[in-house]
């Protein structure tokens, strides 16, 4: 039987792609149109990878449900209308997938972020035809922290858990990639609301360029 392969699965949101700029030009569109001051990106950032309505619970504290709710169709809105037309790329995210494809090491994406979304932008990079291992909340039946997702990824790519990573930005991804029996790689840089030194990662990283240290 042919030896599996060492794979390395990522987070989406705060670990490849930095959204949270998107979130939060969206987030001062609409505290312009109530006449309110606008909020600090760092406002935005801690909540990214939490969805849309924390986000904006967070920076419109006195809002009613009702409003946050309102405020969030309209969110979503825009950000679907506006997503592919501005991809925000950490630093060196393409040289790492570049250099992923070129040695020919098995990757993939496990997001809680929504089909709705990813696919698009997943189209735009032109990542939908280097992995077939892209699985959304569509795709399993527990979201994070279950490793049901980060397991599926790993059939795809006939990848042995013990020889590969789950990589995120968030506590909750380290318990996934622990829970699925990979090896775990934190992101420092990403959406993180919690130390990450205290997450029990087996790895660290403070920028995605560290990451290609991780292919060898």
């Amino acid at each position: 039987m042919p030896e599996k392969n060492k794979a390395l699965i990522f987070d989406l949101d705060g670990t490849l792609l930095n959204s949270a700029i998107n979130f939060h030009k969206i987030v001062n569109e609409l505290k312009s149109e109530k006449g309110q001051k606008e909020s600090a990106l760092d406002d935005v950032r801690k909540f990214s990878s939490r969805g849309a309505y924390l986000v904006l619970r967070n920076c419109f504290k006195n809002e009613s449900e009702e409003e946050i709710n309102h405020l969030k169709r309209e969110f979503l809105k825009r950000y679907h209308s506006s997503m592919v037309e501005e991809i925000n790329l950490y630093p060196d995210v393409d040289d790492l997938v570049k250099k992923m494809t070129e040695e020919k090491i098995p990757w993939g994406i496990m997001t809680n972020k929504s089909n709705t979304y990813t696919t698009p932008i997943m189209q735009k990079l032109g990542w939908d035809k280097l992995t077939s291992a892209i699985v959304c909340p569509e795709d399993v039946s527990e979201a994070k922290p279950s490793p049901e997702g980060v397991l599926k990824c790993l059939e795809i790519l006939n990848a042995d858990a013990k020889r590969s990573f789950y990589i995120g930005d968030h506590e909750r991804d380290i318990i996934t990639g622990k829970n699925a029996g990979l090896r775990t790689i934190a992101c420092t840089y990403g959406y993180f609301e919690s130390d990450p030194l205290t997450w029990q990662a087996d790895f660290f990283v403070n920028e995605p360029i560290e990451l290609q240290e991780f292919l060898k």
